[in-house]
C-alpha cells in the first residue's frame, strides 16, 4: 500500500477567504499532510515561525493587505512557499522575480 504523498509534511495555508481556504486544506489533507491554517496578517506572521512547517501556500494579499513581509520572512527562513491568488500572475513576478 502506498503513503500519501505528503505524508509527514507540515503545510500552512493563508487564505483569508474561508471557503478557498477550506478546499485547500481538505486536498492537502486529503494527501497526507498536516495543515495550520492563517487568515490575517498577524496570524500568518506568526504562524510563518513555526518550526514544523514543510510549505505555504500564500495569497498575494490578505484582504487589502500584502502578504510581501512573510513571504520575505519565509524566504529567509528557506520554507518554500507558493502563491495561491486570483489576482494577476504579474503582480506575483513583480514581488518576487
Amino acid at each position: 500500500m502506498e503513503r500519501p504523498a505528503l505524508e509527514g509534511r507540515s503545510i500552512l495555508v493563508i487564505e483569508h477567504e474561508a471557503d478557498v481556504a477550506l478546499q485547500l486544506r481538505d486536498r492537502f489533507r486529503g494527501a497526507g499532510a498536516k495543515v495550520f491554517a492563517a487568515a490575517r496578517l498577524r496570524e500568518a506572521q506568526h504562524m510563518a515561525e513555526h518550526p514544523a512547517l514543510s510549505a505555504v501556500v500564500i495569497g498575494l494579499r490578505i484582504g487589502s493587505e500584502s502578504t510581501a513581509a512573510v513571504c520575505r520572512r519565509l524566504s529567509h527562513l528557506g520554507i518554500p512557499f507558493m502563491f495561491h491568488t486570483r489576482y494577476d500572475p504579474a503582480e506575483a513576478q513583480r514581488l518576487w522575480p
